[in-house]
C-alpha cells in the first residue's frame, strides 16, 4: 500500500557542494533508517568558487556530473531532496506578542521587510512558531522562525535537478538538514559549526529549535592554502596531508598558524556570550563540528582551547543504520555526508508519520 502511495520507500539527498558532490540514499528498514547506496564525487579545482552565477557551470556541467553519478553508483530511484547553501537564504528569530492566527501571516510579512534587504516579490517566505518566550511576569511572546530564500535560486536548482533527469521532491537551506542529521531532537544547547570549503556556517541549536544562524566567508580551501604556502607544496598535496590521521598541524610544535579557524572560533565565542548575555542561566553543552575540515587531526582540541566548551566531530551516521559492506569505505568520509543524510532523513520522516498516522 505504502509503496504505491509513497513510491519505493528510499529517499535520496542530493548535497551540491562547492569543492564535491555528495549524494546518499537512504531506505526503511524494520522501521528504522538504513544506508543504502551512496555517492562522493571531488569537483576539480578549475570549478572551485564558480558557484551557481556561472550559467555555464550550473546549467552544463552540473546537470552532466549528476547524470554521471546516478548511472555509475546505480541509485534506485530519482525522486531527490536537495538543499540550497544557507547564504543563499536568511534564517533569523523574532519575537512576535501573541495574536489571533488570522493575523499572523500579515504580521510575519510586515516583520520580514525589516530584515529581508530586497522586495519580498522576490523571495519565498516561510515560518514556524517554535516556542514561547518570558518577557516579564504575566507576559510572553511567541518565538517565530522566519525563513527566505531567493525565487531566483529556488528556479535555478529546480531546473538544474530537472536538466539532470531527477525529480525534485523538496528543496530547504542546508542548515536544516545538517542540524537533522547532527543534532536532532538531542537535549541540550550546541554550537555546529559546518567547515565547508568556501563558507562556514555556525548554528546555535537549542534543544532542537535553530536560534541563531551565521555564515562565514572562509572555509576549508582557505586552510589548504595556507598548508600549501606554509609547505611550498601543491593544493593537492596539501589537501591530503590535511586529511591524514598522521599529520597533526595542532600540535605545539606546529608552525602553521591558521587565520581562517582564528575567525571562526572568534565569531564562535562572540555567538556564545551573546547567547549566555540574552538567556540568563542557559549554557552550551557542546560544540559540534562538521564538513571535511573537521576530520583534521587535533581539531577538536584546538576548539577546546580557544573555547573552553567540549568538542566533538558530529557523526550523521549515529542515526541511520548502516550496510556492513558500506561502514567500512563511507566511515572515513562521514563528516562530509551531514547535508545529504539530513536531506535523506527528511523524506524518511514525512513517510514514516505518514504510515504511522494510516495505522
Amino acid at each position: 500500500m505504502f509503496d504505491q502511495i509513497f513510491g519505493k520507500n528510499t529517499f535520496i539527498g542530493v548535497d551540491i557542494g562547492t569543492s564535491s558532490i555528495k549524494v546518499v540514499e537512504l531506505r526503511v528498514s524494520e522501521g528504522k533508517p538504513m544506508l543504502s547506496n551512496y555517492a562522493f564525487l571531488t569537483l576539480g579545482e578549475e570549478m572551485l568558487g564558480k558557484g551557481d552565477n556561472n550559467s555555464e557551470y550550473f546549467y552544463a556541467v552540473l546537470p552532466r556530473l549528476l547524470k554521471k553519478i546516478f548511472k555509475k553508483a546505480k541509485f534506485s530511484g530519482r525522486d531527490v531532496f536537495v538543499a540550497l547553501p544557507s547564504f543563499s537564504g536568511l534564517i533569523t528569530l523574532i519575537d512576535f506578542p501573541e495574536m489571533a492566527s488570522a493575523d499572523m501571516e500579515q504580521a510575519i510579512r510586515f516583520e520580514a521587510q525589516k530584515h529581508i534587504p530586497t522586495s519580498l516579490d522576490e523571495v519565498v517566505i516561510n515560518w514556524e512558531i517554535v516556542g514561547k518566550k518570558q518577557i516579564r511576569a504575566g507576559e510572553s511572546a511567541l518565538q517565530v522562525l522566519l525563513i527566505a530564500a531567493s525565487k531566483d535560486k529556488v528556479l535555478k536548482y529546480e531546473n538544474l535537478i530537472k536538466m539532470a533527469g531527477l525529480n525534485l521532491k523538496s528543496i530547504s537551506l542546508e542548515t536544516f538538514p545538517i542540524v537533522r542529521s547532527l543534532i536532532g531532537n538531542d537535549p541540550g544547547n550546541f554550537v555546529l559549526v559546518d567547515i565547508g570549503a568556501r563558507v562556514c556556517n555556525v548554528i546555535l541549536v537549542e534543544k532542537g529549535i535553530i536560534k541563531i544562524n551565521r555564515s562565514i566567508n572562509a572555509g576549508g580551501a582557505d586552510m589548504t592554502k595556507t598548508i600549501a604556502k606554509s609547505m611550498n607544496i601543491d593544493s593537492e598535496r596539501a589537501s591530503a596531508l590535511k586529511r591524514s590521521a598522521e599529520e597533526n598541524f595542532f600540535a605545539p610544535n606546529s608552525a602553521i598558524n591558521f587565520f581562517t579557524l582564528e575567525l571562526i572560533t572568534g565569531e564562535v565565542d562572540r555567538i556564545i556570550k551573546a547567547y549566555a548575555k540574552d538567556n540568563e542561566g542557559q549554557k552550551i553543552d557542546g560544540i559540534v563540528l562538521s564538513g571535511g575540515t573537521s576530520g583534521m587531526t587535533g581539531i577538536t582540541d584546538y576548539f577546546f582551547s580557544r573555547l573552553k566548551v567540549k568538542t566533538i566531530v558530529g557523526d550523521p551516521l549515529s542515526r541511520i543504520k548502516c550496510d556492513t559492506l558500506l561502514e567500512p569505505v563511507i566511515s572515513n568520509l562521514r563528516s562530509d555526508f551531514s547535508i545529504c543524510i539530513g536531506l535523506a532523513l527528511s523524506g524518511v520522516d514525512s513517510y514514516l508519520k505518514a504510515k504511522n498516522k494510516v495505522k
